[in-house]
């Protein structure tokens, strides 16, 4: 068997984790079936992170980064605000819609961190790298439209993570789409009342 470069092994073995973790929930996401599912040694897995935690925070990381990368490069340059903001929800719910299990990983993942006072501070860099990420969108759509904001950023992030998070629960559980798209777009009629 070819060697494989420790940073390439973490990736394809996050990527196995979010696999076997959307398949078969989280209680089933032990790391020896994360081996499983690459066909390698739970040795190999045990090398490249310390911990099933650490692993987990690596997949934590990646959703939460693909969620913010869907949402970014839906912004087309050039665009103005409205156009800005509404398509940063459009790709962030093309995302939602393409990977329904990644997004209940995401519920599934806080509520299992909440619950163990070793991991719940997963619970809160899951959070905070959301919000993170919602800030950096917020100000380089004004740095690109020329506009300010009337509220703070972090603020209007809180506010933005709680309606994404609202409306994606629910749609996970009724299926929605119309209902969905329309209380986003609601929410993104609201942002943009902020805007100065």
């Amino acid at each position: 068997m070819a060697r494989v470069a420790a940073e390439v092994r973490r990736a394809e073995l996050v990527q196995a984790a979010i696999r076997v973790a959307t398949r078969e929930g989280l209680a089933a996401t032990t790391t020896r079936r994360i081996a499983q599912e690459l066909d390698i040694s739970v040795g190999i897995v045990h090398y490249c992170f310390r911990s099933k935690e650490e692993l987990l925070h690596e997949v934590i990381r990646v959703i939460t980064e693909a969620q913010i990368v869907a949402a970014r490069e839906a912004i087309v340059p050039g665009a103005d605000l409205a156009s800005s903001v509404r398509n940063a929800f459009l790709g962030f719910w093309q995302l939602v819609e393409a990977t329904p299990e990644a997004q209940l990983l995401t519920y599934e993942l806080t509520s299992w961190a909440l619950r163990n006072a070793e991991t719940e501070p997963l619970a809160r860099e899951q959070r905070a790298s959301q919000l993170a990420g919602i800030v950096e969108i917020l100000a380089e759509v004004s740095s690109a439209t020329g506009v300010q904001w009337s509220l703070p950023t972090e603020q209007l992030a809180r506010m933005t993570l709680a309606i994404t998070d609202g409306v994606t629960l629910g749609w996970l559980v009724d299926r929605d789409t119309k209902s969905a798209v329309q209380a986003l777009e609601a929410f993104a009629d609201q942002l943009l009342a902020s805007a100065l």
